[in-house]
């Protein structure tokens, strides 16, 4: 067996575990059942300790409950292959994340949960604890409704006191992607991603009253997107999310 073939069959082993033990996360509780946790991975096609994250993205994203997000960096490029959905606007989210929680630097796979805490999106125990401190964070709530009309997405924000200084985000987000990767770390092989981030724009300064918005899904069928998701971030548009909703359009 050639040096690759034993890497190879080594990542498949270990995309599985990770899988199975994604699928073993703790139910949410009573006081999290009605509000999406919204998990983030910041990932690359040129990094090759990233697909048993995506995997594992995949396994969350089946999860009931949970939005899954995923946003390519850039700054992998430099090793020989362009990603094809990395942007520096993802790489400069991430950053602005990694700031608040005190991390003065970037790394792939880094998964994030409601803006709130973080974890190695390859490790099974630190993904499990991260996830479980989401889901059990007692939060003051907003589910925002988005309703598709035709060629236009409604998007409807109810009257909510707690909210102050809110930036209202969209995501224009494709479910599912293949791609061949020609060079660098994981040149040859064929990735598998999910809810892959293509475009994003962002409302700031949202005062809590009712308010709507109609997006143009014609957007999204330009840009290649078959969902739209909206997140509420508190402060500010990197800040900790206190509301999401998604639809497929």
């Amino acid at each position: 067996m050639t040096k690759s073939l034993r890497i190879l069959r080594l990542m498949k082993i270990l995309i599985t575990a990770l899988i199975l033990a994604a699928s073993t996360f703790a139910a949410a509780p009573a006081n999290a059942t009605e509000r999406l946790t919204v998990i983030e991975l910041f990932t690359s096609q040129g990094c090759s300790s990233c697909p048993p994250a995506d995997a594992m993205l995949k396994t969350l994203r089946d999860r009931p409950n949970v939005l899954t997000l995923s946003w390519a960096v850039d700054y992998w490029d430099r090793l020989g292959w362009k990603d094809t959905f990395g942007s520096r606007y993802n790489t400069n989210r991430q950053s602005a994340y990694n700031r608040r929680f005190g991390r003065w630097g970037n790394y792939t796979p880094q998964m994030v949960f409601d803006g709130r805490t973080e974890g190695v999106g390859s490790r099974t125990s630190e993904v499990r604890k991260a996830f479980e401190k989401a889901r059990n964070t007692d939060i003051p709530y907003l589910t925002p409704e988005l309703t598709l009309k035709g060629g236009t997405v409604e998007l409807a924000l109810k009257n909510h006191a707690a909210m102050k200084n809110v930036s209202v985000r969209i995501v224009w987000f494709l479910a599912d992607a293949t791609v061949q990767i020609g060079r660098g770390e994981n040149g040859g092989r064929h990735l598998e991603y999910t809810n892959v981030v293509l475009d994003t724009e962002v409302f700031n300064g949202w005062d809590g009253t009712a308010k709507s918005f109609i997006l143009n899904a014609d957007k999204a069928r330009a840009i290649g997107a078959d969902h739209v998701a909206v997140l509420l971030q508190d402060k500010n548009e990197h800040g900790p999310i206190i509301g999401a909703a998604a639809i497929h359009l």
